[in-house]
């Protein structure tokens, strides 16, 4: 079993680095091979997570389906589905995905921001709290009406640009 934090330890880290892959080896027996045409997550649908890397040094033509330069992809976010508590015994905060969004509030504390609305392209309500903690941005995605956990992500807030808080 692994704590959150297990992951976090990597931020920062090549895909290609020998101790990475030996981790992911170790960890993962479904993991997928990073393809930067499809997406920047390797998934594990046997666990329920997504690891998802920044690829700054790539050079492709995602139209064209050519890759030119594969680049260096770094590990910089990760994302936790409720089968993740398969191979992850301890998340952010003491929390659980039976949590509901007031009993991670009360354990988290007040969020950093809070994100809801409506979503034309995913055609519901949406409800996001971030909390930063240091460097990492920890993200809880709930279902807006039931208020339960969706999802919890977090990020390296220094390498993730595109999701910077």
């Amino acid at each position: 079993m692994l704590s959150y934090k297990d992951l976090i330890k990597y931020f920062g880290t090549s895909l290609y680095d020998v101790d990475f892959q030996k981790f992911l080896k170790q960890s993962f027996s479904d993991v997928t091979s990073y393809d930067i045409l499809r997406s920047d997550y390797i998934i594990s649908e046997l666990f329920g997570i997504e690891l998802g890397f920044t690829n700054n040094d790539a050079v492709y033509d995602d139209d064209d389906g050519v890759v030119f330069e594969e680049g260096n992809p770094i590990f910089s976010h990760f994302i936790l589905y409720p089968k993740s508590t398969i191979l992850i015994n301890q998340l952010p905060f003491e929390t659980s995905f039976s949590d509901i969004r007031t009993s991670v509030l009360n354990k988290a504390g007040k969020p950093t921001q809070t994100n809801e609305g409506y979503a034309d392209f995913l055609n519901r309500n949406f409800l996001v709290d971030n909390y930063k903690v240091g460097d990492v941005v920890l993200t809880f995605d709930y279902n807006a009406e039931e208020q339960t956990i969706n999802f919890i992500q977090a990020r390296d807030n220094e390498l993730r640009a595109s999701l910077k808080l």
